[in-house]
């Protein structure tokens, strides 16, 4: 059983159980009354457990060829799980995920549709295109605050948490691309041996076959999208949404991100891009801290 708990990656799913319960628990302090009816919630937490679950489950089942070289411990390329038994597990959390929404309301059906859709499209032909796989992944990760808030009935409060959270991701991502360049531009190119169109390929260029990740243009974008972040971050208290908690702790997550910035902007290879992507890992997490004091205090 501990495999089918690893291809989930439950520390991911449950750091979107985190971001849905606070966009939750920001409409309930913004609506005390919504403290006595939190079951919508709950549903919303599981949702989102499972439904996380089977988008890394289903990703992993799609990058079975370049996790050989770049994740070979994961469950399917070490043999511990078959691709079938992880696509039948995939679907399954999927079906699960989509049914707790029933017991919420239309609005966390929606985007529960939606981003499953997208969780598989995304594994299956926009992980190698230019941003547009970012963003989609950017905006999964944002959309966690938005469910917790639409499972209370609220859409706007989390909004801004979504952008925040979505802009740091986009440029983790983009550092990860970064980071597994090595094993995916091998995937690739086996893939294009096999006949398959790639258009808008993160690999572009004339060298090495052809094929070559423009790393300046990458590290800029990551860079671009991070400084947007810290720029943003501020606006929640500003703007009254959080309280004097949520900047004091903002400020060393902040720094943190600074510190990634700066970092990208001097290295290279991958383990440099490998230190960046756990520096805004842990950046990311000090977010997530800070909008829950944020919201509590």
């Amino acid at each position: 059983m501990f495999p089918y708990v690893t291809l989930m990656r439950p520390v991911n799913a449950f750091m979107s159980v985190i971001a849905v319960l606070i966009g939750g628990l920001l409409v309930a302090g913004n609506n005390p009354t919504l403290f006595s009816n939190l079951y919508p919630l709950g549903f919303a937490l599981l949702a989102v457990f499972l439904i996380t679950g089977a988008g890394n489950a289903i990703n992993d089942y799609i990058d079975v060829e370049s996790d050989k070289l770049n994740k070979p411990k994961r469950p399917i390329p070490s043999g511990r799980i078959s691709r079938r038994k992880a696509l039948a597990f995939s679907v399954v959390l999927f079906a699960i995920g989509i049914l707790f929404t029933l017991f919420i309301n239309w609005a966390c059906i929606l985007i529960a549709v939606i981003n499953s859709i997208l969780l598989v499209v995304y594994s299956y032909s926009l992980q190698d295109k230019i941003l547009l796989g970012n963003i989609v992944i950017g905006y999964l990760v944002g959309s966690t605050f938005l469910f917790g808030g639409a499972a209370l009935g609220n859409l706007l409060l989390p909004g801004l948490l979504m952008l925040l959270a979505g802009l740091s991701t986009i440029s983790r991502e983009i550092v990860k691309d970064l980071e597994d360049i090595e094993g995916d531009r091998k995937n690739f190119l086996k893939r294009l041996t096999s006949g398959v169109k790639m258009r808008l390929s993160r690999f572009v260029g004339k060298k090495e076959a052809g094929l070559v990740l423009e790393k300046g243009r990458a590290k800029a974008a990551a860079g671009i999208f991070m400084l947007l972040a810290i720029i943003i971050s501020p606006l929640p208290y500003t703007l009254g949404i959080l309280g004097f908690t949520y900047l004091v702790i903002l400020v060393p997550t902040d720094l943190v991100f600074l510190s990634s910035i700066i970092i990208l902007a001097k290295g290279k290879g991958k383990k440099k891009f490998s230190r960046v992507s756990r520096i805004i890992k842990i950046g990311m997490l000090l977010a997530l801290i800070a909008f829950i004091f944020g919201v509590l205090f």
